[in-house]
């Protein structure tokens, strides 16, 4: 017979995609995956749509077009206060997965341990599953979840060599601070450690501060490199474009590793993503003002049903404390939202490798202002909001 890999064992679809599906099955409306279902800039649709045919249809260098990674390396410098050579520290990838599994295959090797805060993104931990890494888990503190430097020293281990540092934080919409980034910094230095950044929600934040990348902290920048993607800020998840920045030293062999995974990254959709990149100071602004009143209206629907919903500081996700319904945990609470009120949503368990101290829900509102309304609405009329006070 033939045998699955050993990778695979113990893998299975994650949490997020499960719950994705049964909302389908069952009519609910699914604030699960982060989907962007808000629509991609319209004027670089326009120009797509008009201008497709003329760009360019066969294979790009591995490392991306130049037109791309210039247009990325302006944006890090504009917005991120991050300097990049577009020639030789850039390299284009298929979303940031791809761009986290090209790192990853490029500086580590099988059984070298990687720290990883919790709650975590799911794709992270795969990841470092499917190429036999070890995951060494790093509790944020909640209720703020914050990065202390006493737990990050705790979990070194004499087989770790990289971390993954995710800011805006997903799930729970954390911004790390400069004093957070200065530990990281710190035990990396003395550790040697690689630091490997998902800075995906770097462009959605909440208040008047800037995002911080941690690149651009104490002494990041010689051991770091910085991956993110059109997804979330342009709402193109469906475009897979991502990237990859870091030292000039460590991206040739994330060159060749991207290059061995897909060979490139849609050499049409680079072109016309370039663009998206270019986009005015006033299209980020009117993004974030969006995601705003997406984030109170969603908000305002659980606190109305009696919950507990955090504040995130980035991100479009809310991570909502759940215990006040009484349960034991988040799959008990989701099923509840579920059931009760037609609301599908993500059990906290899908981001944590051990128990999470409440029973949390994730929460997505990057969706049509109708739909989180009605989501609001069936949140505050739902049966569950009787055992909730």
């Amino acid at each position: 017979m033939v045998k699955v890999a050993n990778s695979m064992g113990g893998m299975q679809q994650s949490a997020i995609r499960a719950m994705t599906a049964r909302c389908v099955e069952v009519g609910a409306i699914s604030l699960t995956q982060g989907l962007c279902q808000v629509p991609p800039p319209a004027s670089i649709l326009a120009e797509g749509a008009r201008d497709f045919k003329y760009l360019g249809h066969s294979y790009s260098p591995a490392e991306g077009l130049s037109v791309f990674r210039e247009a990325v390396a302006g944006k890090l410098k504009r917005y991120s206060k991050l300097s990049v050579e577009p020639a030789t520290e850039v390299v284009t990838t298929v979303g940031a997965t791809g761009a986290l599994m090209a790192a990853l295959m490029a500086m580590l090797d099988a059984g070298d341990g990687v720290l990883i805060f919790e709650p975590l993104y799911g794709y992270h931990l795969s990841a470092l599953r499917m190429l036999d890494l070890r995951p060494e888990p790093v509790r944020l503190v909640a209720p703020d979840f914050e990065i202390t430097e006493k737990s990050l020293r705790a979990a070194i281990t004499s087989q770790t060599r990289a971390m993954i540092v995710c800011t805006p934080h997903n799930p729970s919409g954390r911004r790390f601070t400069e004093a957070e980034l200065l530990s990281v910094s710190g035990v990396a230095e003395e550790h040697d450690l690689l630091v490997i950044t998902d800075e995906v929600y770097a462009d959605i934040y909440f208040g008047p501060t800037p995002h911080i990348a941690p690149a651009t902290v104490g002494n990041l920048g010689d051991r770091t490199l910085t991956i993110s993607a059109l997804s979330k800020s342009f709402n193109m998840s469906g475009w897979r474009l991502g990237y990859v920045c870091g030292p000039e030293r460590l991206m040739g062999p994330v060159r060749i590793a991207g290059d061995a995974l897909v060979g490139c990254a849609p050499t049409p959709l680079q072109e016309v993503g370039a663009r998206a990149l270019m986009l005015s100071d006033e299209y980020y602004s009117d993004l974030r003002e969006m995601y705003d009143v997406k984030r109170r209206a969603l908000t305002e629907g659980f606190a109305a049903a009696g919950l507990s919903p955090n504040e995130p500081e980035g991100s479009y996700f809310l991570l909502v404390d759940c215990s006040r319904m009484g349960v034991a945990n988040g799959v008990e609470a989701a099923e509840i939202l579920l059931k009760g009120s037609l609301i599908g949503t993500v059990p906290g368990e899908a981001f944590y490798l051990s128990q999470p101290e409440r029973p949390y829900v994730r929460a997505c509102f990057s969706l049509p202002d109708e739909v989180l309304a009605d989501a609001a609405e069936r949140l505050a009329s739902a049966s569950l909001q009787k055992s909730c006070r």
